[in-house]
């Protein structure tokens, strides 16, 4: 994995501790530290691709920036997975 990819998955799982942290209650909970730190890479990316689709269809929750919180979860886990998967194309 390239030092852009790494910067990328370090930035948006910090992103994801931070919504983690502020919110006391999400509907489907996650560890975030899962995704980086104690994972093969498989186990990286079907988690963050777990995380997405869970947050996919559940309803518009506005962050304090006023973006619908599920909507950048799924998406950010979304882009984790395909970079995982972009970097190490025999998981596919």
């Amino acid at each position: 994995m390239d030092v852009s990819d790494q910067i990328f998955l370090t930035g948006t799982v910090l992103v994801l501790r931070e919504i983690r942290c502020r919110r006391s209650e999400l509907p489907v909970p996650f560890d975030e530290r899962r995704l980086c730190s104690t994972a093969t890479p498989d186990d990286a990316a079907r988690y963050a691709a777990e995380i997405s689709e869970a947050y996919r269809d559940q309803p518009p929750l506005a962050a304090p920036d006023g973006v619908d919180e599920h909507w950048r979860i799924s998406s950010m886990t979304g882009a984790i997975a395909a970079r995982i998967r972009s970097a190490y194309p025999a998981l596919d």
